[in-house]
Parts: C-alpha cells; structure tokens; sequence
C-alpha cells in the first residue's frame, strides 16, 4: 500500500529528478524532505510512454495502480495525505510543501515503552541541546519530582554559558512557578546558568524542551525521561 499521494506537478518533478532531467532543486529538495511510497496511476501522463511502466516498476517509492479518482487514492493511502506544490480546494488532507503554512509536518521521535533503553533518548536529547544559546523547559510538574529532575536537567543541559529558563513548578500543589530556593538548587549544578523562572499559564499544556534552534515535545514529564521511571516516554523533535 502507498503511503501517500503526490500531486501530478509533483509526480513530475520526481520523474525529472530520477532520470536526471532539468528538475526544480528548490522543489526537489523540499519533496526528499516529505516523500514516502507513492502511488501513481496508470493513467497519468507520464505513463503514456511505453516505457515508462518498465523504467519505473522497480523504484521503492512507486506504486503503480489503476486508474481512481484522486480521493480514492488519498483514502487507500496510508496517511490519507496529499503532497501538493501549491494550495489546493478539496475534501481531502493536502500538506503544500512550497507554501509550507500549515503545522501538518515530517518530525523525528522516539518512543520507549518503559526503563529499557531510555538512556538512548537521554543520549539524543543532550547532543540535541549541546549548541544551544537558550534553553526553556515548559513542565508543570517540574517541581513535583524536584530531586529526580535535578538529575535530568544536569545529565542533559551543556554546563555552559546559557539562560535557562523554567516554566512551571507544581500544578497539583497550584504552584506555576519555581521559587528561589529552587533556582538556587538548579544554579549549584551549574552557576555559568542564568535561571529564569516564569510562569506556566492556563493554556500551556504540553511539555516541552525549547531552543534557539528546535523543540522537543516531551509526552510526559521530564522525570519519565529517567530510567528510574518504568513509564512509557515518547520524544518529538521539531526543527525551527
């Protein structure tokens, strides 16, 4: 089953890129960025050259099927989703990878169903924060397990010149926000950081890691980033 499905501008910038023919980079190089399998229809232009069905048959991304309508493509899609070159009116799901305004994007993660392994993600986070000029940790529960995420933020935040700032504290206890002595505790570990503590506001759900460069969606607290907790823990990195 194809994964997806390419528009027919699109589909022809693939075609020119494989066989080495004037394609558009700025366009290709966008489409490398999304491409999955993807079906093509018998009935597509390209297809009319009697060639094409054998130079393609082989290609891992291609899917050769009979002719449908575009919606039925996108339905027997794994994704039920349309690459497009540009914005499109239709029932179905459409990702413009020129225009590229909507949030429906390619994301790498990583997902430990418990303990094992987690020093992998930890391993991954830490080299992700290495260059980082600011970091800001959004946890409303930071504090809740004040020790363990101690221990967190020193294994993965460079022990740099850096401001680092904390959203959040103890939502269970109505808390939004660290206090001094916790700053203090978090500037022991390095004094090189320049804490900031702010305040986690009602329409801030979500954990999450941020940089100057990217973020890092956390689907549970930061202590679940340790292996000292045998819950399942998933990371999303967004690059800005």
């Amino acid at each position: 089953m194809a994964e997806l499905v390419l528009n027919d501008s699109l589909i022809d910038e693939y075609i020119k890129y494989k066989f080495s023919d004037d394609f558009d980079v700025n366009k290709v190089r966008k489409l490398l960025k999304f491409i999955h399998p993807f079906a093509l229809k018998l009935t597509h232009p390209i297809m009319q050259d009697p060639a094409m069905p054998m130079a393609l048959e082989n290609d891992p991304l291609i899917e050769i099927i009979e002719s449908c309508s575009d919606e039925d493509m996108v339905q027997n899609s794994s994704l039920k989703l349309m690459l497009t070159d540009s914005l499109s009116s239709v029932s179905f799901t459409t990702l413009n990878i020129v225009g590229l305004t909507q949030k429906l994007t390619v994301r790498y993660s990583g997902i430990y169903m418990n303990a094992l392994d987690k020093n992998k993600a930890q391993i991954h986070i830490k080299s992700l924060l290495s260059d980082a000029k600011w970091i800001k940790i959004i946890d409303g529960y930071i504090a809740s397990q004040g020790k363990q995420n101690k221990n967190i933020i020193q294994d993965i935040i460079p022990l740099s010149s850096l401001d680092l700032t904390i959203v959040g504290a103890s939502k269970d206890n109505g808390r939004m926000q660290i206090n001094q002595t916790e700053k203090d505790q978090l500037n022991l570990i390095c004094n090189n950081w320049n804490i900031r503590a702010n305040q986690l506001t009602q329409n801030m759900h979500d954990r999450y890691i941020e940089t100057d460069k990217l973020k890092i969606l956390l689907s549970s607290g930061l202590y679940n980033l340790s292996i000292s907790s045998n819950k399942d823990f998933t990371y999303v990195v967004d690059l800005k």
